[in-house]
């Protein structure tokens, strides 16, 4: 007898995006440093131009990981990071979510630039968004297996 087919996954990471906002007054070697506080190997940053609401200049920095083995391991060096504030994310999840499934986390950025990840609701921050993929692809499954992939770290 052989063995059993594995079954699909119900529930992936399509692709996880970390993002922040280097305003005139930061460092933007800070800003990344900043960053790569959540990463548990090498990255690129894309970087880009913007203006700011009164004009004044911005760069936008930010890291798309699309790579399932980086997907893993950065989303398992996250949840360690994060262990403590993982009642936080579970109990807010609903309002973290967003119509297409792409979870919002925001990790206080003058924090992490000391080396500390912290949850934050507004103000300066890195932007962690993850995109989750369901079969069937609704919200309440996407809630399901977040869930299992909090307490699966």
């Amino acid at each position: 007898m052989g063995k059993k087919p594995k079954e699909r996954p119900k529930a992936k990471i399509e692709h996880i995006t970390v993002s922040a906002v280097v305003y005139s007054t930061e460092d933007r070697e800070k800003v990344g440093e900043a960053i790569a506080t959540l990463f548990p190997f090498e990255f690129e940053i894309l970087r880009s131009k913007a203006k700011g609401h009164y004009g004044n200049p911005l760069e936008f920095l930010e890291v798309e990981i699309k790579k399932k083995r980086e997907i893993k391991e950065f989303w398992e060096n996250l949840v360690n990071l994060l262990k403590d504030q993982k009642e936080i994310i579970l109990n807010t999840l609903e309002d973290r979510l967003d119509e297409q499934n792409v979870l919002h986390l925001r990790i206080d950025k003058q924090k992490a630039y000391l080396g500390k990840v912290e949850l934050i609701d507004g103000g300066d921050a890195i932007v962690v968004k993850v995109k989750v993929v369901t079969y069937p692809a609704k919200r309440e499954k996407v809630i399901e297996a977040l869930k299992g992939m909090f307490d699966h770290v």
